[in-house]
């Protein structure tokens, strides 16, 4: 039965295993046999259950504990696999194999100096065993040195020159050490050794990714999704999943440096889906958001859970990326080479640097830096971010500055908490675009200062159970004064011109805090996410108006104080099942429920309501390269501290948490298909439709004062794309991006209804020398019906214009860094107007920014 397990063999394997046990049902031995014929089945419970048996039979058995311990590393369950590695070392200390299980086990655990002993004995025990050598090596390695660790798994590597696995794991070294092409050298015969093995296309991937060929490692990619489950003989199903999502998320960040932001989203919507306790699904779903406008509640939320959900690590957290409403930021350039890019392949302990600068046209310059390290069951990083602006207009600049410190403890494998404070200091003027020019406040100026302290937990009861909490406390200081002129005639004045002047000056304090925490359950047909949460929110504003009359004779009407104080409770709990009753099909089926009160110290402003809100999605993959998405919800927007929650972002792919105003309801609906035409061309397409109910208040109340009503609106949102690499140094795309916005009269946000066509045409070239280049012309066509701020007048109107934006790259050798030179709007293209939707996150600029950006990554 072992021969034929060698020889792959299955079915030839299994056999006289059965007929072994049959004969004499009380050998461990035969038992033993058997659990490795059920293994090379993929049958890993039933391999499971005869070395149960075995140690039943025969409880002194040290070899049949041994291999217990591996088939329960395999479930995830690490401290059962640790206690039964010691058992087989109790029994038979003087064996290599059970004294390198326990090796193995006690370095799963993170107890370095008992692994490296435990391993260095079984090399005594026998020097010319391969697998104590590998352990030796990857221990070395997690005790931050590389060097020598990576020799003990070269020397395991000419003891076993024929085993894939230690092939793969020597290209990691290889990579890790920066050693040029020999890396991939390894990969490629790990591939030839053992070609149903995914692990060695994975890591060839991210070589190739980062050597910048994005083209090539998609390839590789697939190629690892595709023999994913050929894992099976060493992992259960629920880790195959994680296997399956980490490799997902890993394909979406090479989607996102070919500039496939599209089928990112859906590879980062199926990895989630896949498997909603994957740290690294849900951290590049959040990077994958910023592509999209008003997605931010959705980035930034997403970002948090990966955080909660991670093991120490070396990934950086960039300040700029758990803080929404970037403004002027999201506009400067092309997206920021995500700092993960940089990751090293293995968890060691050790310490990074990771930096950036930018410096552009109109006085823009920035700079963000992480010191980030590992020491044993400890991660640290710090970081700050530096932004400022003159912007493309008179009062468009923009200083915006945010510290992050960010610490996490691991107790074990099972348990961790975490640690960050966040202090943000903003300075803007009027950076939003409103269709006419004559729509600015040239006098507008906005402070804001917040300071955040998050605390979070995770904890693991079984490989299929994981509960994580959070905790922030935010406290924010705001002002924002302005001046303008209102014609007397307007108010009912009998004053001929000038008009009159309005100061107003408005000065916010808000303290807040939140609790939430979320539970996941995870199976091969169903995956569960639940949770609850508190939030609370404490404002006191106080708005200041003078009013004069420039004369002659000048008039000094006084200034009109009001003050408002405002308490908000919201409670929220939610329940979603993600069900699989076939292979290619998954029901999302679940509800939420709100609870929110606000209290006013006026109390006409009073909002009280409670809500229910069902959940229901389908995805369907009904043939390779296909998914077909569908979903119906209702939503309500959340009362969120630093814009985060814990609840899922996404039903089926569409997005549940747009930026808008508290307590506003919604019935989403959408549909959506995503196709892989080919190794090299995809294509997809969705229509989202939102019927909305938004509280808001008007002065035209029955007794004068403020009244809350409700505005009814309608938005109509449509995206599809194409992508093709024609060949390994080019990609191109084709977008089109589609939105419609019905307000009502009364609820005037400057525009009655917007119509916006968006059209991009990009081309991307990589060349494996490190040089790569990018070219998008946008087309765009808005419109509207739009109010003159001025007149207070309403007009229709439409504009047509192209905005094209170039950059020009070179990453350095050594994966050290990227440097980036660029223009967006490269014709200086002021001639249009165009309104804003996604008002915090500016994505054009009416003016040409020439800049150059330069990313650095030591050692």
């Amino acid at each position: 039965s072992i021969i034929a397990v060698v020889q792959n063999d299955k079915q030839k394997a299994l056999d006289p295993a059965k007929k072994a046990v049959e004969t004499g049902p009380k050998s461990a031995t035969a038992l033993i046999a058997l659990s490795y014929a059920r293994q090379a089945s993929f049958n890993l419970e039933g391999a499971r259950a005869s070395l149960e048996q075995a140690v039943k039979v025969e409880p002194e058995n040290a070899l049949a504990w041994a291999r217990l311990a591996e088939i329960w590393s395999s479930f995830g369950y690490l401290d059962k696999s640790l206690e039964t590695a010691k058992k087989a070392v109790q029994l038979s200390p003087d064996l290599e194999r059970t004294e390198t299980v326990l090796g193995f086990a006690y370095l799963t655990e993170v107890k370095i100096t008992a692994s490296k002993a435990t391993f260095e004995k079984a090399i005594a025990l026998d020097q010319a065993a391969p697998l104590p050598r590998l352990g030796l090596g990857l221990a070395k390695i997690r005790d931050g040195d590389l060097k020598a660790g990576g020799r003990e798994i070269e020397i395991a590597a000419s003891l076993d020159p024929n085993n894939s696995l230690i092939r793969s794991y020597l290209g990691k070294v290889f990579y890790e050490e920066k050693r040029g092409k020999i890396d991939r050298e390894e990969f490629d015969i790990a591939k030839k050794l053992d070609p149903k093995d995914p692990t060695p296309w994975f890591y060839d991937a991210i070589a190739l990714q980062t050597t910048n060929r994005p083209v090539e490692a998609l390839h590789n990619m697939q190629k690892a999704i595709e023999l994913n489950d050929n894992r099976a003989v060493y992992r259960s199903k629920l880790l195959l999943d994680s296997d399956l999502a980490a490799r997902s998320s890993s394909l979406a960040r090479i989607y996102n440096d070919l500039g496939f932001q599209q089928r990112a989203l859906a590879e980062g919507w199926n990895s989630v889906n896949t498997d909603p306790s994957n740290f690294s699904a849900h951290r590049f779903l959040a990077d994958s958001y910023s592509a999209l406008p008003r997605h931010e509640i959705a980035r930034v939320s997403e970002l948090l859970q990966s955080q909660l959900l991670q093991p120490i690590n070396i990934t950086p957290i960039q300040p700029r990326a758990a803080e929404s409403n970037l403004f002027l930021i999201s506009s400067q350039g092309p997206s920021a080479t995500g700092f993960n890019t940089y990751n090293p392949l293995f968890t060691r302990n050790q310490t990074t640097l990771l930096a950036d600068g930018m410096a552009g046209e109109n006085e823009t310059w920035s700079g963000e830096g992480i010191v980030s390290g590992i020491y044993k069951k400890l991660s640290l990083s710090a970081g700050y971010s530096y932004f400022d602006t003159d912007g493309w207009y008179d009062n468009a600049d923009q200083r915006d500055k945010i510290t992050n410190v960010f610490a996490q403890y691991e107790f074990t494998p099972k348990t961790s908490i975490q640690a960050e404070y966040r202090h943000r200091d903003t300075e803007t003027g009027d950076v939003i675009l409103r269709y006419l020019e004559d729509n600015r406040y040239p006098f507008l100026q906005q402070e804001d200062k917040t300071n955040r302290i998050r605390l979070g937990l995770r904890h693991t009861f079984s490989p299929s159970s994981t509960l994580i909490g959070n905790f922030q406390y935010s406290d924010a200081k705001g002002n924002i004064s302005d001046q303008f002129s209102v014609d007397p005639a307007l108010l009912g004045l009998p004053l001929p011109p000038p008009p009159l002047q309005f100061f107003e000056d408005s000065e916010s304090d808000e303290s807040a805090y939140s609790s939430e925490l979320s539970y996941l359950f995870r199976s091969h047909y169903v995956n569960i996410v639940s949770g609850a949460g508190y939030f609370y929110i404490d404002q006191e504003r106080n708005i200041a108006d003078r009013i004069i009359w420039p004369g002659p004779p000048s008039m000094d009407f006084g200034t009109v104080l009001n003050e408002s104080d405002q308490d908000i409770d919201h409670y929220n709990i939610y329940l979603y099942s993600y069900i699989r009753p076939i292979e290619k099909l998954m029901v999302t089926v679940g509800a939420s429920g709100d609870f929110y009160d606000a209290d006013n110290k006026n109390d006409a402003l009073d909002l009280d309501r409670d809500q229910f809100n069902p959940k229901f999605g389908i995805t369907w993959y009904p043939f390779d390269g296909t998914t077909v998405r569908g979903a119906v919800f209702r939503t309500f927007k959340r009362t969120l501290i630093t814009d985060q929650t814990l609840e899922p972002t996404q039903v089926a792919g569409f997005n549940q948490f747009f930026d808008e105003a508290n307590a506003t309801e919604a019935w989403v609906y959408g549909a959506g298909v995503d196709q892989k035409l080919s190794q090299n061309i995809f294509a997809g397409a969705e229509f989202i439709y939102r019927d909305l109910s938004v509280p808001f208040f008007t002065g035209s109340g029955t007794s004068g004062g403020l009244e809350r009503i409700e505005a009814t609106l309608d938005e109509y949102l449509g995206r599809a794309y194409l992508y093709y690499t024609p060949h390994k140094w080019l990609a191109l795309r084709a977008e089109y991006g589609y939105e419609k916005f019905k307000y009502p009269e009364l609820f005037n946000p400057g525009a009655l209804e917007i119509k916006t066509h968006r059209v991009p045409l990009g081309v991307n070239f990589f060349h494996p020398s490190g040089i790569f280049a990018g070219l998008t012309a946008t087309y765009y066509y808005q419109k509207g019906n739009f109010e003159n701020f001025n007149t207070h007048t309403f007009s229709n109107a439409d504009n047509t214009f192209w905005l094209v934006d170039i950059a020009l790259g070179y990453r350095l050798p050594k994966r050290c860094g990227v440097i980036t030179a660029g223009v967006t709007n490269l014709f200086d293209n002021k001639d249009f107007n165009y309104w804003e939707v996604d008002q915090n996150n500016s994505r054009i600029q009416p003016g040409r920014q020439a800049f150059v950006k330069v990313t650095l990554a030591l050692p």
